[in-house]
């Protein structure tokens, strides 16, 4: 599974408009605005005209809610694990003082460059859609746009899934978007179109902004390690860092062994680093089984053994196998889930091109290249 920016909408207001029907699904806002995200990019920075004096506060800012934003990545709008809940609160509380770094006039605008970013779906907010004053009859009609384009992104994944082109879905489902929100405006008034123009101020264009990234977690408390002295991700700087969550005995990660392999074979680990987080099936695994497997396997690159799970909680690791591809300054800039080779060729395609890019940028240039 892949991860871009638009898995990271995070708008204005909170819950508004949850629909009485148990059987389709509805949009459900999620619980953080875009700031968090916005306020680190360099080109947002300059549009709010941040002043020096203010830029070190909004970094320190910015750097105190960075490892919350990494944990949230892949929850849901509105979070119900009481852990992804502390990091929601964790953010907020940092966010509050966010009026005591920027003037009003930039709190005005990052709220418009906010509404930009996630466009008409922005109207299923509260504050918004009492802006707009939008009708019950209104906001019924955009449930039902919202749960048809949902359908149709299903029927469309099913439809790729089963003719293996699933790497054209986010193309495809982007389209889909498009018209939704299309459909969306189509539904104002002229009064309210115009009120909608205003909440969206000066147009921005977002292709100027850097890809997300995020720091990269360390490797705490490993029970041991393998082929290798303990490590830290700090230490690894200047070189590209391929990060796998893996279970030697389990059948589902046996079939990427041969990716791993030829990674370590085609890249020079002072260039390409290949780390292995082994994570143990049970509390009273056979350590002698796992390193007789390791060998058998030809898993020849270092492996922490996460025992206590304290690296995976670090991570907030959901799946077992993934990838994580670390850049040259420590930031995690993609991740894939799941087998490797069980999506087919499209997905060693598209992480060894992630990597290539990786490595050919220098530190610093990464700035306004998304990887692709």
């Amino acid at each position: 599974m892949k991860k871009t920016v638009m898995g990271f909408l995070m708008i204005l207001g909170g819950l508004v408009m949850a629909s009485g029907s148990t059987e389709e699904p509805d949009y459900v806002p999620p619980a953080l605005t875009p700031a968090p995200y916005l306020i680190r990019d360099p080109a947002v920075r300059a549009e709010l005209k941040v002043e020096d004096k203010q830029a070190g506060r909004l970094q320190a800012l910015c750097d105190k809610i960075d490892e919350h934003l990494f944990a949230l990545r892949d929850q849901p709008p509105i979070p119900s694990d009481p852990l992804a809940l502390e990091h929601v609160r964790a953010v907020v509380k940092a966010m509050d003082t966010l009026p005591t770094i920027l003037k009003p006039s930039q709190i005005g605008r990052l709220q418009e460059l906010a509404i930009q970013f996630e466009g008409p779906m922005a109207l299923f907010r509260r504050e918004p859609a009492d802006c707009v004053r939008l009708s019950a009859a209104q906001k019924e009609r955009m449930r039902g746009i919202y749960r048809q384009s949902v359908r149709l992104q299903e029927e469309l994944k099913r439809r790729l899934e089963e003719s293996g082109e699933s790497s054209s879905y986010a193309q495809q489902a982007e389209q889909i978007r498009v018209r939704l929100m299309q459909q969306f405006l189509m539904g104002l008034t002229e009064g309210q179109l115009v009120v909608w123009q205003g909440m969206l101020g000066r147009e921005f264009d977002f292709s100027l902004t850097q890809p997300l990234s995020f720091r990269a977690p360390d490797l705490p408390e490993a029970t041991r390690w393998i082929q290798t002295r303990p490590i830290s991700i700090k230490g690894l700087q200047n070189r590209v860092v391929a990060i796998i969550f893996f279970s030697a005995d389990n059948a589902q990660c046996e079939g990427d062994y041969a990716i791993y392999k030829l990674w370590t074979r085609q890249y020079d680990p002072k260039d390409v680093f290949v780390l292995g987080v082994h994570i143990p099936a049970g509390e009273s695994e056979d350590k002698a089984a796992v390193d007789r497997a390791i060998e058998r396997e030809g898993l020849n690159f270092p492996i922490a053994v996460d025992g206590k799970k304290t690296i995976c909680q670090a991570w907030v690791n959901p799946v077992c196998p993934s990838v994580y591809l670390v850049d040259k300054t420590g930031r995690v800039r993609c991740w894939w889930y799941g087998p490797i080779r069980k999506n087919g060729a499209a997905a060693d395609q598209w992480l060894s091109e992630r990597i290539e890019q990786l490595r050919a940028e220098t530190i610093g240039e990464s700035d306004g290249k998304p990887l692709k």
